[in-house]
């Protein structure tokens, strides 16, 4: 039974970067792509709503939590055939990445290092350093509540920037194939390596999601926007626009999603007044009810 695998009032702001959020009414630690459906199906007959995450690095969680079923999606079940890599969405990109490494496929070195999951991958066409989620996803499963599972190429995902059909369409990733190369491991190790220098060197530490902000235009780097209004360090409660890298918000210690949405709202605001552009949230919030 998989309710008895559920847990009541359980706080989400452990599972997230940001270290903020409420209690879920029921929460499921997901160990496999059964127990994900199982647990949908639970919140189905319950008429109750689900929300779905994995590594909780692009995420905002409400104050108040989520009146409904959490799961966290940790299903890591990782398969090679021949030059493809087929993961369960719960896998860690990092461990994506290793795996690829170990058996001599390449193409996502890139990824080192990039936090999440590849259920978050699919679903927001992640990406860094010039790799997109659709440059190397061949197809990937989907369960959807009005349809179940289906598995859709990657041209059927309408992928954009930091976009897809599953930000306009409900469903939920369970699985999904990336089309490789070979390469030697040591020399796929190498890239991975200046990939990580390249990191280090980019991004701030501290509680924070990452890019905040999706990049206007390709000229036009939020980050850039942000810093050239004078916001670096500019603070609503405890949290703050990195003084090292402006599209990063910070949490310096007992911030909540209100001082996240106020800060959102502020940056925004300055942007629109000083350049005319609006900017829009690249991370997903995830309100109450």
């Amino acid at each position: 039974m998989i309710e008895e695998k559920m847990k009541q009032n359980h706080a989400l702001a452990q599972y997230c970067t940001f270290q903020i959020g409420g209690p879920a009414d029921h929460y499921l630690n997901a160990e496999s792509v059964e127990d994900v459906l199982e647990g949908i199906r639970w919140a189905e007959e319950h008429d109750m709503p689900v929300f779905i995450f994995g590594g909780g690095s692009n995420l905002l969680f409400d104050d108040a939590g989520f009146r409904g079923l959490v799961i966290r999606n940790r299903s890591e079940n990782i398969e090679i055939d021949g030059l493809k890599l087929i993961a369960d969405a719960g896998v860690r990109t990092t461990m994506l990445v290793m795996n690829a490494m170990e058996h001599g496929l390449s193409g996502i070195e890139a990824w080192n290092g990039l936090p999440g999951t590849v259920g978050g991958a699919v679903y927001g066409n992640a990406g860094c350093f010039d790799l997109e989620t659709k440059d190397v996803l061949e197809s990937a499963e989907i369960y959807f509540p009005d349809a179940g599972v289906k598995t859709l190429k990657v041209d059927e995902l309408e992928y954009g920037y930091r976009t897809s059909r599953l930000k306009h369409e409900p469903g939920f990733v369970l699985r999904a194939t990336f089309a490789l190369h070979k390469n030697k491991p040591e020399e796929i190790r190498e890239m991975m390596m200046e990939i990580v220098k390249k990191r280090v060197k980019k991004q701030p530490s501290g509680l924070s999601t990452g890019s905040f902000f999706k990049n206007p235009f390709i000229d036009k780097a939020a980050g850039m926007l942000i810093d050239q209004c004078g916001l670096k360090g500019y603070r609503e409660g405890s949290m703050e626009v990195s003084d090292q890298h402006a599209n990063f918000f910070v949490n310096k210690g007992g911030a909540t999603s209100a001082d996240v949405l106020a800060l959102q709202s502020h940056v925004e605001k300055t942007v629109l007044e000083k350049f005319g552009i609006q900017l829009e949230r690249e991370i997903i919030f995830v309100p109450s009810e």
